[in-house]
């Protein structure tokens, strides 16, 4: 299995800029991208976590997916993800308080005799845009969305040949919203397999996960992100299921649940850049049936 390795990453200065990819994966071919941890590369003890230099929120590739062309929507089956070393949380704007996370047995443990199951997932994935947007955008980026995870599939619209597919940023354990601005954090080993999709054609990020879906929308104002993922949704399963788009708005107005990736950035104590960051809003619709 081709492993792509963490030696390859895109510093944060040029995200959206490197169009050389690191590697090339075929349609249908399972391969590996190693990722690193969110200041330290491989969070291995109490030491690793406050590092006095570091490269912030590195990721890695582009990965160029072969048979895939603008407007092509890549199918991202998370196969598995394995975390390397432990991982770190905290409040980021200052790393003298950022703790130590030890993982162990399936658990992430807490400072204070606390733990909580390890729920591996992508914080930070995109494919690369024909022009610079914002992060996150309708290309994915540092969405923070916790069902980007094994098991699911994300779909992305591509821009560029390729794909150009960058991935990183990894945790062991997220909660809806990703309150301060980081989870536990930890590099990872992320296994993925790619198609091409006929179904999912929605122009924003979409996750699939057993029994439903998830439109994903990434937007400066909430009202207008999460109107966008109901828009989105909505076209979505009236395609899916041949219902009509109003039939299918009832339906996801009513018993669509409104979901929170990065929503953090709220505009009371984060520094000035971050106020500018788009909001990561999602609707999830249950598939309890389709139309006979």
């Amino acid at each position: 299995m081709q492993r792509i390795t963490r030696d390859h990453t895109v510093p944060v200065e040029k995200r959206y800029q490197v169009h050389e990819p690191v590697a090339e994966v075929e349609l249908g071919e399972s391969f590996i991208v190693e990722t690193t941890n969110f200041r330290t590369p491989i969070i291995r003890t109490p030491a690793d976590v406050n590092p006095q230099t570091y490269r912030e929120r590195e990721e890695t590739g582009p990965i160029y997916i072969q048979g895939i062309e603008p407007g092509d929507v890549l199918a991202i089956h998370i196969e598995g993800i394995r975390p390397e070393g432990h991982a770190s949380g905290g409040w980021w704007d200052d790393p003298q308080v950022n703790s130590f996370l030890r993982l162990e047995e399936g658990k992430v443990h807490f400072p204070g005799g606390l733990w909580a199951p390890q729920r591996m997932m992508i914080g930070d994935i995109y494919v690369t845009p024909a022009r610079q947007v914002s992060n996150p955008d309708d290309n994915g980026g540092n969405m923070d969305f916790k069902d980007i995870m094994p098991g699911n599939t994300l779909f992305f619209k591509a821009q560029l040949p390729g794909g150009l597919l960058v991935l990183g940023d990894v945790h062991a354990a997220q909660g809806d919203g990703e309150i301060l601005g980081l989870a536990a954090e930890c590099a990872a080993e992320v296994t993925l397999r790619i198609t091409k999709d006929d179904t999912y054609l929605s122009e924003r990020p979409t996750i699939r996960k057993p029994g439903s879906f998830v439109s994903i929308a990434c937007r400066h104002d909430y009202a207008a992100a999460r109107d966008l993922a109901v828009d989105d949704a909505k076209k979505i399963l009236a395609r899916l299921t041949g219902c009509s788009e109003a039939e299918a708005h009832l339906y996801i107005t009513t018993v669509g649940d409104l979901r929170n990736g990065a929503v953090w950035a709220m505009g009371r104590s984060e520094p000035e850049w971050v106020k500018t960051l788009p909001l990561v809003v999602g609707v999830e619709v249950p598939l309890y049936a389709r139309k006979e």
